[in-house]
């Protein structure tokens, strides 16, 4: 499904990773497609000193910045070759939902406690982790999140939901 729809690629002609793990510039690219974000917002300077000019990532990281979608590391990097985590991930898609005027849900992050791990969420990403095991969007193993293991691919159950 989200190779038909152009959301993913693949990492060559005749590779297609699916057990791969996700960097943030590549899953910054995989939301610029899968919320078909207009291209012609992406006029500006560089947002992050870590994302040069003309890499594969560059307009969707710039572009999705600039919407608030996506936001850096800290010291004005991006960091687009780290592993992007389940919870920044889950944080990315929900303000990505929200610009394009999707529901991402109002639970609360009290939900967490019930997890054995819960508490291992960030502050910033409770919220929207917790609207993501609501949502049934968050894949859930042996009764843990796993906020900060490799991304395990969303957007499948997102855009399909």
């Amino acid at each position: 499904y989200l190779y038909d729809s152009g959301v993913v690629h693949g990492i060559s002609a005749t590779q297609f990773a699916p057990q791969g793990n996700i960097t943030r510039g590549d899953f910054a690219v995989m939301l610029y497609n899968a919320f078909n974000v207009d291209s012609t917002s992406s006029g500006g300077s560089q947002a992050f000193t870590d994302v040069p000019a003309g890499t594969y990532y560059t307009e969707a990281v710039n572009t999705l910045h600039r919407m608030g979608i996506v936001n850096g590391v800290g010291g004005g990097k991006y960091a687009p070759t780290g592993n992007v985590s389940r919870q920044d991930a889950i944080c990315m898609v929900h303000r990505a939902m929200r610009s394009m005027g999707w529901s991402t849900g109002s639970g609360g992050g009290s939900l967490l406690s019930s997890y054995s791990d819960g508490g291992s969420v960030a502050d910033y990403a409770r919220n929207d982790m917790a609207n993501a095991v609501l949502k049934g969007y968050l894949p859930i193993t042996n009764g843990r999140l796993d906020s900060n293991a490799l991304l395990t691919l969303i957007l499948h159950r997102v855009l399909t939901y």
